[in-house]
């Protein structure tokens, strides 16, 4: 199975419609969040909430710069980004060495946030000395057989098997296939592909190598914080559970719980859906996680707190049966 998403910055000017992009077959989108030590992607807050009231995976980006301390750098992420966001370091034009690279890496996971890729594309790599990049989270590569625009079904169609050929050390685990994709109507976008279900994706967001299955231990919770009509997508357990919501200090409303097991062509199949209920502090909203189901979506609406007064969070949480 292959698992296509995109990756998106203020350069598309808030499109695509990720609505329709996941309709398409889109699963996932990476945003851009940083650059150096001062630069905010002006985009990077909105993208993020669109992609996950789509109920898409989210991660961000920084690009890397040379000349820039590894500090200074994560510095920048960390007034922007929000924490546990899977953040994935852009090494590429003007970005300086795989050094550079390792000490932001070793920040950002020491600051609390998951790195799982490396985008460092093979030329940059060539033109860096072909050094080794062992250690390093697995990579992000880039290489695109045409300039073509076309939907994801006909660029993919045109990848070679030797695009996926690691290197430096370490292997391919994303593939961006091309620059000018068609999605939703609208182009040019970056298109990239994942050699694996949503499941295993969601693992490796995580920081977990591909091919994880994760367990509830390793998938606990999520917290769900204020917002109205928000969407948070959860990795299910491979073992029989509950999803579990609850709040201990004042009701909110889940709009709907929908549990998504695999297809062969989107991955994304609706095995049970659950209505609108206002959930009671005193009364956790308990359902069953279906058999094969590989995500749960909650679309939910939680009123901020007064000024003044504690925000709290919900949490959706799996419990073993």
């Amino acid at each position: 199975m292959v698992l296509f998403g995109l990756d998106i910055s203020h350069h598309q000017g808030g499109n695509p419609n990720l609505h329709q992009a996941r309709a398409e077959g889109v699963e996932f989108v990476i945003c851009k969040a940083t650059e150096s030590s001062g630069f905010v992607d002006s985009r990077f807050h909105d993208n993020i909430a669109r992609a996950q009231q789509a109920g898409l995976l989210v991660a961000a980006y920084h690009y890397q710069r040379a000349g820039v301390s590894a500090q200074a750098q994560v510095d920048n992420v960390r007034r922007v980004v929000p924490p546990g966001m899977p953040v994935i370091p852009d090494v590429e034009g003007n970005s300086g060495s795989a050094g550079l690279t390792r000490q932001i890496v070793d920040l950002l996971r020491g600051a609390g946030y998951p790195v799982p890729l490396t985008y460092l594309p093979r030329w940059y790599w060539q033109q860096l000395g072909s050094p080794s990049l062992v250690g390093l989270p697995p990579l992000w590569s880039s290489r695109y057989p045409d300039n073509a625009q076309g939907s994801i079904a006909d660029e993919y169609a045109d990848v070679p098997p030797h695009y996926w050929d690691g290197y430096g050390g370490l292997s391919v685990a994303l593939l961006q296939f091309s620059s000018s994709g068609r999605v939703a109507g609208y182009a040019p976008l970056d298109l990239n592909a994942f050699r694996g279900t949503r499941q295993e994706f969601a693992a490796l967001l995580g920081g977990k190598p591909p091919g994880t299955d994760p367990t509830i231990e390793e998938e606990s919770h999520m917290e769900l914080g204020p917002g109205s009509a928000v969407s948070k997508t959860l990795v299910c357990p491979a073992v029989p559970a509950d999803l579990v919501i609850s709040l201990g200090f004042v009701s909110f409303t889940v709009h709907h719980i929908k549990f998504f097991g695999p297809t062969p062509d989107t991955g994304h199949a609706e095995l049970a859906s659950y209505g609108e209920q206002v959930v009671d502090p005193a009364r956790p909203y308990v359902k069953p996680v279906p058999q094969g189901a590989m995500t749960a979506e909650v679309l939910y609406s939680l009123a901020p707190a007064a000024e003044g007064t504690p925000q709290h969070t919900a949490v959706a949480a799996f419990r073993g049966r």
